[in-house]
């Protein structure tokens, strides 16, 4: 999506180029006018036969579609699936307003124990031990998380699960011994 995003503001930029010469040239000579028209009008035709329209398209309507505000159940259905039984409660919640700018999702909730399996059994989480005085110092990392967000209160023990999908996304998840009180954060950068 970012190479369509590219090629769009090259094209404009170039067209707006293209423009301002043939105004500055028009006066003078005619053909050139012509010929400079001809070749911004070949080059934006070029681009959709080799790029296509499709692609363009899908990808405007995702950039259209992406930056409108998600509610917390529809980020956690894109991150999770639908939840098992609608036994999900948001407590709290900070969405990634602008990605690649905002480093995280944030969301701190309840849910049932049969969901709780579901979710930890979607990926392949690599799982650690955290005491409290250990989850403060480990926590520091996360440093622009929301005031709310405080794993550590989870009691003297809790449980990371995180999985690494690439150097810039991470998903982490922070439980205790109940294992119904969840703190996540979705970093994607």
């Amino acid at each position: 999506m970012n190479d369509t995003i590219l090629l769009f503001l090259l094209i404009a930029f170039s067209l707006l180029l293209a423009l301002s010469i043939v105004f500055k040239l028009a006066s003078k000579q005619k053909t050139l006018l012509y010929i400079i028209g001809g070749i911004c009008l070949l080059s934006i035709v070029m681009i959709f036969i080799t790029r296509g329209t499709d692609k363009f398209n899908k990808d405007l309507s995702r950039l259209i579609q992406n930056s409108r505000p998600k509610s917390a159940e529809e980020v956690y259905s894109l991150l999770f699936k639908q939840p098992a039984d609608r036994c999900l409660t948001v407590i709290n919640f900070k969405d990634q307003f602008i990605p690649k700018i905002d480093c995280c999702i944030w969301m701190e909730l309840n849910v049932c124990p049969k969901e709780f399996l579901r979710i930890i059994n979607l990926k392949k989480y690599q799982e650690t031990i955290l005491t409290r005085s250990d989850s403060a110092i480990f926590l520091q990392s996360y440093s622009d998380r929301p005031a709310w967000w405080t794993p550590q209160n989870l009691g003297d023990s809790l449980t990371k699960l995180n999985i690494i999908f690439n150097e810039d996304n991470e998903q982490s998840l922070f439980f205790g011994k109940d294992s119904i009180h969840i703190y996540l954060c979705d970093k994607a950068l």
